[in-house]
């Protein structure tokens, strides 16, 4: 399977030239990096909890950013790095000084606001509610904080959905005595403004601003530091009218409209709150609340093409499966796979339907509906497909498998074999208990009597005392994946451990990092 990246990669000599001690070190701490950054989420797992995750996550972060930063930052841009991952790479970034490298300043300054930008707006500010955390207030994370929220076109929106988490953003960046100056400066017109106050205004907001945008902005920074007379934007002015007037939230987001009402509209219903404001629901929110809307009679449509594979399958276990959801999950993994270099004639996939693939609470059915997700797209890649579960229990592809028992896959992996498939795929936590060990003792044997059909395996949960993906079988690499187009994960692992030097080559190439490499 590593052959599939492999073959895209330039076989021209890298100007990136790794040392020996790189060469010795980056197989073991890359591959439990990859493992981390495509299934860490920061929450507990079945078997790990938050904390035992975390640290293993931050160990992996600290492990592969000591032996190359630049490599460390390219591997954050792949396509698939979790939200989580995002956000303690940039932290870790903006913690650390940046002393010589072959990229330039430049890439890594490129490369951070790539990856703030690519966060949902919500994880964006834990972020900088993280670095406040730390303690991280360097003249880049400033710029960085400033620039990003003040120069964001969803501001107003932001400002009344996120208003605390912007005020200690903002107050981090300018300082507690900065930002109760600019409260005061920008409650006065600008013709009322002293030249002094002119300036700290330009200084410190509407350098970060379009010129078009200067009102706009300086309202809603008003509004955040806590000072709401004489709004006028819609949204804003609809905050403060609300408190009185349960009817002005129609603009207002559903959990904001929702903490007004529990303060000033307490004869008012939650199903209300809902059918007044389904109109501001994110795209998130749309499916989220499906459960709640049907209690309160409320009807919220939802777009099932905006959502990936793994999102459906887990709205499937919750609400039940539809051929609507059906069809889109066909759609998206025939999409998946036409963008695959590979096609098979006949393949296997064994699916893992433990209890312990129902993952944890904070992330319930996770692991299972990813598994499924991934069933749905291997299968599209060949001719012929087989899966089935541990049991011997055959489920075809788009339908659901509920979680359940132990974990006891050699039986199951022996079926597919006897149907002579050209691969196997094994779709599993790697956690094995009935018993521990036979999986890979199954393996041993099919090798020993000249069996040698490809087996890989598939894992959508780190494990943290593995400080990795967990394996099944010493002889069978464990890929992570945490949703189907994101395989290419565990391709680049398989790469980069058989050959180092043409794995880094890789992760340049499909990180786009080319073009700030010096000439060979």
């Amino acid at each position: 399977m590593q052959n599939l990246i492999a073959t895209q990669v330039d076989d021209r000599k890298q100007a990136f030239v790794l040392t020996e001690t790189q060469r010795e070190l980056l197989p073991l701490a890359f591959g439990s990096f990859l493992d981390s950054v495509a299934t860490a989420t920061g929450r507990g797992t079945f078997y790990n909890s938050r904390e035992e995750q975390a640290a293993a996550v931050e160990a992996a972060h600290r492990d592969l950013f000591d032996i190359d930063r630049d490599v460390y930052t390219a591997a954050l841009m792949l396509p698939g790095v979790t939200d989580y991952s995002r956000q303690i790479g940039v932290r870790r970034l903006l913690q650390a000084t940046r002393d010589g490298g072959i990229l330039p300043a430049e890439f890594e300054a490129v490369a951070i606001t790539c990856l703030v930008r690519g966060l949902p707006t919500q994880r964006m500010l834990k972020l900088f509610g993280m670095l406040r955390r730390d303690r991280v207030n360097n003249a880049r994370t400033r710029r960085l904080i400033l620039s990003e929220i003040l120069g964001a076109d969803g501001l107003e929106f932001w400002a009344v959905k996120y208003r605390e988490k912007l005020r200690v953003a903002l107050t981090h960046a300018w300082g507690r005595r900065m930002a109760s100056i600019l409260r005061n400066v920008l409650a006065k017109s600008p013709g009322d403004r002293t030249e002094k106050e002119s300036k700290i205004v330009r200084q410190n907001v509407n350098r970060f601003v379009r010129d078009h945008a200067v009102d706009r902005v300086e309202q809603c920074v008003r509004f955040v530091l806590g000072e709401e007379n004489d709004v006028t934007l819609d949204r804003l002015a609809a905050y403060r009218d609300a408190k009185s007037d349960f009817d002005r939230g129609a603009v207002l987001p559903p959990e904001t409209m929702e903490g007004l009402r529990s303060r000033f509209h307490k004869d008012r219903t939650s199903g209300e709150v809902l059918e007044l404001t389904k109109s501001q629901l994110t795209t998130g929110q749309r499916i989220a609340v499906q459960r709640k809307a049907e209690q309160s009679g409320v009807e919220v449509k939802f777009d099932p093409a905006r959502y990936d594979a793994v999102r459906l399958y887990v709205y499937a276990f919750e609400m039940g499966m539809t051929d609507a959801i059906r069809q889109t999950l066909r759609d998206k993994a025939e999409a998946a796979a036409a963008r695959l270099p590979v096609r098979f004639e006949r393949v296997g996939v064994l699916i893992d339907a433990s209890q312990s693939m129902m993952g944890h609470d904070t992330q319930a059915l996770r692991p299972i509906a990813t598994a499924l997700a991934l069933r749905d797209l291997l299968s599209t890649t060949a001719d012929h497909a087989v899966a089935i579960t541990a049991d011997g229990r055959a489920t075809e592809s788009y339908e659901l498998v509920e979680p359940s028992g132990d974990t006891s896959l050699a039986a199951g992996l022996v079926q597919l074999l006897k149907a002579e498939p050209d691969v196997v795929f094994v779709l599993s936590d790697g956690y094995e208990n009935a018993p521990s060990g036979r999986f890979g003792e199954t393996v041993a044997a099919v090798r020993r009597i000249g069996i040698q059909t490809p087996i890989h395996q598939f894992t959508p949960v780190f494990a943290a005392e593995s400080q990795g993906v967990r394996t099944l079988s010493d002889s069978v690499i464990a890929m992570p994946v945490s949703k189907p187009e994101a395989i290419g994960f565990g391709l680049l692992k398989a790469l980069i451990e058989s050959d180092v030097d043409r794995g880094v080559a890789a992760l340049f190439g499909m990180t786009k990092v080319a073009g700030y490499l010096p000439a060979a």
